[in-house]
């Protein structure tokens, strides 16, 4: 692959420059260009992966399918003229055309057919009793029957009938595996990590995707981009934020010989780096297996639907036998075999089948635009009948990002907020935790500063700057050293001045600013909530607007675990906790819902069956709100298919409906699904709302990576 400015002339399939007219498309999550239609859907088929191969596959024989069938058509199309002109329409001519229809429905029988009947005849091996099979045997009878009347002579063929029920049935399957390849996309779009890496060869700099790198390779990355994958630095230095992994708030200092973690970010720093491990094997692709999982568990109300369609086959299938010998004896063989194509084909239970997984897919696919990772489908099922919901303290209702708490002047003639205003215009408009505190506090004090000249950042030992003809520093360790200072504390915060004046920054946590309107609107779900946590001191009055009987302090794991199991007890409803770190695991794992917050340490993340991305806890109450949602549409598709489908039976039965008027109905079914089953995407999360690291991965300081490391810190 060749780098991003050599590669944008030319087409990602095919290698051809690019003309005029430029094809778009996303493959494998990365956008590509293409100089036309075809290559797009051949690097579709040939580079796509999971439900976006599949629905090109699909594509490509629907299309070389289409082709037959449309001859097919034009060639039928005479022969329906003896129905106007009588008998004297027939001759040799129609034959022919008869003939030729037949010998073009075969393709369409292989491309189409021939993977219906594969499912059909696996499922019988299992036995199980398919939709495919009603479809195949459909197919059968109405392939079987024209050949038969075109053997004996017999003018009445439907060859047509045929292949466009086949046509019908895979664009319909074609719908169901776009649906789903959208639902991955979005998956992996939001899956954590980043899209690109920048790989230095030979001297030359090329965008890559992440999963090409090897171990030894050499990469950039910049301020604001996330590293590919598990490096160690080979030059430069900044503070790296590990929150995605480790959960700790505070970024880390790394220099020269330091490993990073694929998928942590590079706030304040230009850092090339050898990879030290493939990013298939960092602890971020086991999130992105998180996200393949979530979509292949069936949920319990799934395995009920396919215990009815394993009933209502069989069924279906006497229905058909009974019509076609009823329809046979009273109007003819011709009659009875279309009256039973018809009941099997609309009887289809596409949209029972679909009711489920499509409304938890596309409820998922929601759940990750929010912000919001789930360990499995059966996880929404689980989140709808939630009717308490456990918090952690630290880490989980106090934010990753520190407060400044105090500031402790040690020498000089200047005040605390003389101190605090140069503090902060030195550190105005630099992306640091340490930096956005110094700057919201002096804020909040409405201190006013003069604009710093000549400000210099140096990645993690702080910044300093010239302040009203004054060099002024911010930090620690040997930065006061090159403004020729000598401070008290140089291993903490500090604030000194060239002219003598220092000091001292306190940080702590502090209160998540969205906590109390998450826990309101919980409450206002008719949820309850506690507080567990392990701190010995009980929170300030009024913490979290929690009452006095909806906190428990002092526990420990053990006892964080023995309380939700008697809760539990007490209540049938099931039981959610939110927490973040290493000791809230065992809790997670036990609720029956645990959620990990986006500042959760990596075993917290692996325990729980839901992770939060975003920062704030806002998303908590949306996720149950969403998971009621998704309950409420699921039961709304079953009953809607349900119905559909035998208003359809009956009407097939009773010789009243054409089979293909019966098949556009089977399409009709599964599309009212598909429709309901949009309505669960509910709301999004807003532009800007940190979802992990920046999607961008590339180490390039752009204003949106930039803009991105801010929001993260």
């Amino acid at each position: 692959m060749t780098g991003a400015a050599e590669n944008a002339s030319e087409c990602a399939h095919c290698g051809l420059r690019l003309g005029r007219r430029v094809v778009s498309g996303e493959i494998g999550g990365i956008e590509s260009r293409f100089c036309c239609g075809g290559c797009l859907l051949a690097a579709n088929v040939t580079r796509a992966r999971g439900d976006e191969s599949v629905a090109a596959a699909l594509l490509v024989r629907l299309g070389l399918a289409a082709f037959f069938s449309m001859n097919v058509m034009m060639l039928t199309l005479p022969t329906y003229a003896r129905h106007v002109y009588g008998e004297t329409a027939e001759g040799p001519l129609f034959v022919v055309l008869r003939g030729l229809a037949a010998v073009l429905a075969v393709p369409v029988l292989f491309l189409l057919g021939g993977p219906l009947f594969a499912a059909a005849r696996q499922g019988l091996a299992r036995g199980q009793w398919t939709s495919d099979l009603l479809v195949v045997l459909a197919v059968a009878a109405a392939f079987g029957l024209s050949v038969a009347n075109l053997v004996a002579g017999r003018p009445d063929t439907y060859f047509d009938t045929t292949v466009m029920l086949l046509v019908l049935v895979t664009g319909g399957r074609y719908v169901e595996a776009t649906a789903k390849a959208r639902a991955t996309a979005a998956l992996r779009r939001e899956s954590p990590g980043p899209r690109a890496a920048l790989r230095i060869r030979g001297g030359r700099r090329e965008e890559v995707e992440p999963g090409v790198l090897r171990p030894g390779d050499v990469v950039e990355v910049g301020p604001g981009g996330a590293f590919p994958a598990d490096c160690r630095i080979l030059e430069g230095e900044a503070d790296v934020d590990e929150s995605v992994l480790t959960g700790e708030g505070r970024p880390r200092w790394k220099g020269v010989g330091s490993a990073v973690a694929g998928g942590t970010v590079n706030l304040d720093g230009v850092l090339r780096m050898r990879v030290e491990r493939a990013a298939a094997d960092s602890a971020l692709a086991r999130i992105e297996e998180l996200l393949d999982e979530a979509r292949s568990e069936p949920v319990g109300i799934e395995r009920s639907v396919d215990r009815v369609a394993t009933f209502v086959i069989p069924l279906v299938l006497w229905i058909a036998a009974g019509a076609g010998g009823w329809w046979g004896f009273a109007e003819g063989v011709d009659e009875g075999v279309l009256a039973a194509v018809a009941v099997l084909v609309v009887a289809c239970p596409c949209g029972l089948v679909l009711a489920t997984p499509v409304t938890i897919a596309r409820g998922l696919s929601a759940a990750v635009e929010r912000g919001i990772v789930l360990r499995s489908a059966a996880v929404l099922e689980r989140a709808a009948r939630v009717r308490r919901v456990f918090f952690d303290k630290t880490g989980t209702l106090t934010g990753p990002a520190p407060r400044l708490d105090a500031i402790e002047r040690r020498s000089g003639a200047r005040t605390a907020d003389e101190l605090l205003a140069f503090a902060a215009a030195v550190e105005e408009g630099i992306a640091h935790p340490f930096a956005r505190a110094i700057v919201a506090e002096a804020r909040r004090r409405g201190l006013r500063w003069p604009k710093a000249q000549d400000v210099r950042s140096h990645p993690g030992r702080g910044a300093f700057g010239l302040v009203d003809g004054v060099w002024v520093g911010v930090g620690a360790g040997d930065l006061f050293g090159a403004l020729g200072l000598s401070v008290s504390r140089p291993a903490g915060v500090t604030v000194a001045t060239r002219d003598g004046d220092e000091a001292a920054l306190e940080f702590r946590d502090a209160l998540v600013p969205d906590a109390e309107d998450a826990l309101r609107e919980i409450r206002s779900a008719g949820l309850s909530v506690r507080l567990v946590s392990g701190d010995p001191v009980a929170p300030p009055a009024g913490f979290g607007s929690f009452g006095r009987g909806e906190i428990s302090t002092g526990l420990s794991p053990a006892g964080k675990r023995a309380l939700l199991e008697r809760a539990r007890r007490e209540d049938r409803g099931a039981i959610a906790m939110v927490g973040d770190g290493v000791n809230d695991a065992p809790v997670l794992a036990a609720a029956d819902v645990g959620v990990a917050v986006a500042t959760a340490t990596d075993l917290a993340r692996f325990s729980a069956d839901a992770v939060i991305l975003a920062e704030g806890l806002s998303a908590v109450p949306w996720l149950f709100a969403h998971a009621r949602r998704v309950r409420r549409v699921v039961h709304q598709n079953l009953f809607w298919a349900l119905a559909y489908n035998s208003v359809a039976v009956g009407m097939a039965a009773a010789s009243k409906l054409d089979p293909l008027v019966a098949a556009v109905a089977m399409i009709g079914s599964s599309i009212l699904v598909l429709g309901n089953a949009s309505r669960v995407a509910g709301e999004k999360r807003t532009e800007g709302s940190p979802v992990g690291p920046p999607r961008s991965g590339i180490g390039i300081a752009t204003p949106e990576t930039v803009r991105r490391a801010e929001a993260l810190s």
